[in-house]
């Protein structure tokens, strides 16, 4: 192994133990919470037991400890519901998610309430060490997500044909990393200029990931394809493939259901016309301006475990899949 596979293995691990270490502590903090609240309920306390992602490394809460820890928080045990909070309130969006996806069982959409106000009274635990001041603000990051990530749904919705404008202004809406950033810089009571600073770095790094999820999403399933989504790799699909593939792919694009040969050419269109490459350089100029801001910063695992988590958006199971159409 070379050196510098050596060292990106070595960082891997790290981030990983670092993310396993953060969601053992709010799994068992989740799991109390949900049995003392909604313990004369059992039925309900069960459904939420069984949607919530107990046992996974959990990137949500580790970005709230690492930006309380890279504000120069002590004991991020601290702020461990709010940690929990930003989980619980991505459970919520993912279970309306699946309702407007796949029309699924209408039951998510009381799941998807309960997790959204369980997010807020989650915040009323932390610990006595924080002030009522910055509790507020916390509350009021969490607000802000969520006005955020329905303005992004209502484009979601609406958005009927390409623009990228658009299109980016989604991208920004359904960024989680700008504000459980700040929410966790809040906790480790950051300056006004540095919490600026990390939220604008996580914007950036965020709207990578949503860019990079669209992208790999060939890989994975096709969901938006199928769902006739304009994101940025379908947007370039559909108009800079040659006119004989770019005719198949209007034909195919928005068709619920895709036979396995339909899906094999689609992927192997996207592929050999350089739209995943595309795709995955517009995420890493997004991530490079993050990682921009952030090198104010000093040197710490912190800032460590977001400059590793950036390459996330660049490399993954699903890309490693479209591998075999280059």
């Amino acid at each position: 192994m070379s050196k510098k596979s050596k060292e990106r293995h070595q960082a891997r691990t790290e981030y990983f133990e670092y993310l396993k270490e953060t969601a053992e502590a709010v799994d068992h903090y989740v799991k109390e919470f949900i049995q003392s609240k909604y313990d004369t309920n059992p039925e309900l306390m069960q459904k939420l037991m069984q949607r919530y992602r107990f046992g996974k490394p959990q990137l949500r809460p580790a970005q709230v400890r690492i930006a309380y820890e890279l504000s120069g928080g002590n004991n991020w045990q601290k702020t461990i519901p709010a940690c929990a909070s930003v989980e619980a309130k991505d459970t919520g969006y993912y279970c309306y998610d699946d309702v407007l996806d796949s029309h699924a069982n209408p039951d998510l959409i009381l799941l998807g309430g309960i997790f959204s106000s369980m997010s807020y009274r989650m915040l009323n635990d932390l610990n006595s060490d924080f002030s009522a001041n910055l509790v507020r603000k916390t509350i009021e990051e969490l607000a802000e997500l969520d006005s955020e990530n329905a303005n992004a749904v209502l484009i979601d919705l609406n958005l009927r044909e390409p623009d990228m404008n658009t299109y980016l202004q989604k991208v920004k809406g359904y960024n989680f990393w700008e504000r459980a950033l700040r929410l966790g810089a809040t906790l480790g009571k950051a300056t006004n200029e540095e919490l600026d600073a990390i939220g604008l770095a996580g914007r950036n790094i965020g709207m990578a990931y949503i860019i990079a999820n669209d992208t790999w999403d060939f890989g994975k399933d096709l969901e938006d394809f199928r769902a006739g989504k304009y994101t940025f790799p379908n947007m370039i699909a559909l108009s800079e493939a040659p006119e004989k593939d770019r005719q198949e792919l209007e034909e195919l694009f928005g068709q619920r259901t895709l036979t396995p040969d339909q899906i094999e050419k689609v992927r192997q269109i996207v592929v050999q016309h350089g739209v995943i490459e595309k795709g995955k350089q517009l995420a890493q100029e997004y991530c490079d301006k993050g990682l921009e801001i952030l090198a104010d910063f000093s040197d710490s695992r912190a800032r460590r475990m977001i400059e590793f988590a950036t390459t996330m958006t660049q490399r993954n199971k699903f890309y490693d899949l479209l591998k075999r159409y280059e």
